[in-house]
């Protein structure tokens, strides 16, 4: 844990300016406020899924946080952010994101299955599918664009890891969590699994109800490994180059655009975990911290929106 606190201490040091956080609090604010009046997301955005347009959208949409807050960067900090890497890298980066949040292949290929099983595969595979539209297409940018780089593939690497502490601050996360569960939005949110239909799956296959509960939550977490190598990975180490140590700061609207479909209480959560979580893979060159922490608090809002099912 003391690493962990000298990891946001330093981080604090170096790189705290009041201006760049004020005016990085405000853009974020007005991004929550517009999202949050007009549903944008869900109700603009998703109402082109199946099309080009919906890629073509969500790539603009999720990279315009990114660009908005290297802009500030760039003003505060008199920072060249804007070099032919940089743009390299957003392009390359946003449109695999873009890929992996529009992509509906996976329905093509299901369709046939009766409804029970269709409705429960599209569910699970909605989840998984990140690990094959963005982990391994990030590898394989990290393997033609950054050869000369040690081999660290995003943070994937783990050597010299050590994963006691973020056991540690994943059980007092819980505290936090198990409070979070007693919030309506939260309530009618989790347990995820309950939109999965894995109760008719269960029951047209003959199984226990808790296979079903064990596969659709393996799936569900897999997505959390994407996650941590594009956010906390790829959005980081892939733009120290140009923006150092603030390549965190831009990757926090971002991942915080990707809960616009959640509740608030967590969407907000999200800018502050996100920064933490960020701050730990600059100093560590390392994503697996970020992983147990964001699995681990994945599956503990899982099994609290199970237990509020019986108060």
């Amino acid at each position: 844990m003391r690493q962990i606190f000298e990891y946001l201490k330093e981080y604090q040091r170096k790189h705290f300016d009041l201006k760049l956080y004020l005016l990085i609090g405000l853009f974020l604010t007005l991004c929550f406020v517009f999202n949050y009046t007009y549903d944008f997301e869900d109700s603009v955005i998703d109402s082109y899924r199946g099309t080009f347009l919906h890629w073509l959208y969500m790539f603009l949409w999720m990279m315009f946080p990114f660009l908005g807050v290297s802009l500030l960067i760039a003003r505060v900090k008199q920072i060249p952010v804007f070099t032919g890497s940089f743009w390299l890298m957003l392009v390359i980066g946003f449109a695999i994101l873009a890929l992996d949040r529009s992509f509906t292949g996976h329905m093509q290929v299901i369709k046939g299955l009766r409804p029970a099983d269709y409705h429960f595969a599209a569910r699970c595979l909605n989840w998984s599918s990140s690990i094959f539209l963005n982990v391994i297409p990030l590898m394989l940018v990290y393997a033609i664009f950054e050869s000369e780089r040690p081999k660290t593939y995003y943070g994937l690497a783990l050597k010299r890891f050590d994963p006691k502490p973020y056991f540690i601050l994943l059980a007092g996360a819980m505290v936090f969590i198990g409070i979070g569960s007693f919030f309506s939005d939260i309530q009618s949110y989790y347990p995820r699994f309950q939109y999965a239909g894995g109760d008719n799956f269960a029951e047209a296959h003959g199984f226990p109800v808790w296979m079903s509960v064990l596969i659709y939550e393996i799936a569900y977490g897999s997505d959390f490994v994407s996650v941590e190598v594009f956010f906390r990975g790829f959005l980081i180490h892939a733009f120290v180059k140009t923006l150092g140590g603030y390549a965190v700061l831009p990757m926090v609207p971002s991942y915080a655009f990707l809960h616009f479909g959640k509740p608030l209480t967590e969407a907000i959560s999200s800018v502050f975990g996100g920064y933490i979580l960020g701050i730990i893979s600059y100093n560590s060159k390392n994503v697996w911290g970020g992983i147990i922490i964001h699995m681990g608090v994945a599956w503990a809002m899982e099994l609290f929106g199970y237990l509020q099912s019986f108060i």
